[in-house]
């Protein structure tokens, strides 16, 4: 017999597929079971479409036909984010569960944006908390935006055996092998937006766009690219500034950039220095969810000072690029703070011959 977990793990299954498509909104997957066998099965495909227990109640329709409707009214749905009960560019999902007579709804996780369906619905059998941690994972996004009133931040950093990242000389452009560049990529477009600072762009001019996923290409949307110039090094004439994604600029009225196809935000510097702020803006004026960090040093540092990394990633090469290195990160000599930082082992994972190591700040 399937337990409830198997059926709820089935429809976090179901949702992650909507992981390039559903931004600004959250991954959402849904099963709906009769006499505990699987009925009707549906995620969130796109934002501004179908939600996903409304695509599995039309599964439901498209698998029994004629009999659907009394089906529904003795089955079970299993769902990994609250229904909403609020009307948005779809209407609310809650009226579908009630027009066709669901009688029992297991909720992995609440939904703080909603009126609270478990609250609402008293004639409905709910059973919320099922897998909650695993639902909040999938969307971490999603939560970090709506609870912190800023993105989930993922720092990602190529780095040698002696955390060197680049000689001074800027001969070492690539640390890592071509799998984890690949990898890169893929990160890339799995994320909303990407952070960066002048410096890397003064020194390297990255695009900062996903070019080689793996993913479908006709599903990745490129990340916002996002920078932070407070010194007004920038013309407007640098790569990231390209027309193949969209570049939002964090600046001051001084600034020299002339770019007409970038966003400008214009700011203080000591706004600015306080990254806050500018996450702030991320979440409520862009709705990003999910923000990548490629930066040096310098910006690292800052974003750990003030505590906003949620998640490092380091690609670790079999490499010393000795004396001449330029660090990660410059723990204990500009900050004594960052030279206390612990961080917890997430994963590891082999990429050719590099060591993906995935870290969480204690």
């Amino acid at each position: 017999m399937t337990s409830p977990s198997e059926h709820m793990r089935e429809a976090l299954s179901l949702a992650k597929k909507g992981l390039l498509t559903t931004r600004p909104n959250p991954m959402v997957g849904c099963v709906i079971t009769l006499d505990n066998k699987v009925i009707g099965r549906g995620w969130h495909q796109k934002a501004g479409e179908g939600h996903a227990e409304v695509n599995a109640i039309q599964n439901v329709f498209e698998n029994l036909g004629s009999s659907a409707e009394s089906a529904l009214e003795n089955s079970e749905m299993f769902v990994t984010l609250e229904p909403c009960s609020t009307t948005g560019r779809t209407p609310p999902c809650s009226e579908s569960i009630k027009r066709y007579g669901i009688k029992k709804v297991y909720i992995a996780s609440e939904d703080i944006s909603q009126d609270g369906f478990a609250k609402k619905e008293k004639d409905i059998e709910i059973i919320e908390g099922l897998l909650r941690d695993e639902a909040r994972e999938l969307n971490r996004g999603f939560f970090s935006r709506l609870e912190k009133n800023r993105p989930f931040i993922i720092a990602k950093m190529a780095v040698g055996l002696d955390g060197g990242i680049a000689l001074n000389s800027g001969k070492s452009k690539w640390i890592t092998s071509e799998i984890s560049r690949k990898d890169v990529h893929k990160l890339r477009a799995s994320n909303e937006a990407i952070l960066t600072g002048t410096g890397t762009i003064l020194k390297d001019n990255p695009s900062l766009t996903s070019r080689d996923s793996g993913y479908d290409i006709n599903d990745v949307k490129q990340p916002l690219r996002v920078v932070i110039d407070r010194n007004n090094y920038l013309n407007g004439e640098e790569n990231i500034f390209s027309s193949k994604a969209e570049t939002l600029v964090f600046t001051t009225k001084h600034s020299k950039i002339k770019s007409k196809s970038s966003e400008i935000c214009i700011m203080s510097k000591n706004d600015l220095a306080d990254l806050n702020n500018i996450m702030s803006y991320l979440a409520e004026e862009k709705s990003i969810n999910t923000l990548m960090v490629e930066s040096g040093s310098i910006l690292l540092d800052a974003l750990l000072a003030q505590e906003l990394i949620d998640e490092l990633i380091l690609y670790h090469a079999p490499k010393l690029l000795g004396k001449d290195r330029n660090t990660f990160s410059k723990f204990g000599q500009n900050n004594q703070k960052l030279s206390t930082i612990g961080f917890t082992i997430g994963d590891m994972e082999n990429l050719g011959e590099d060591l993906k190591i995935t870290l969480t700040p204690k």
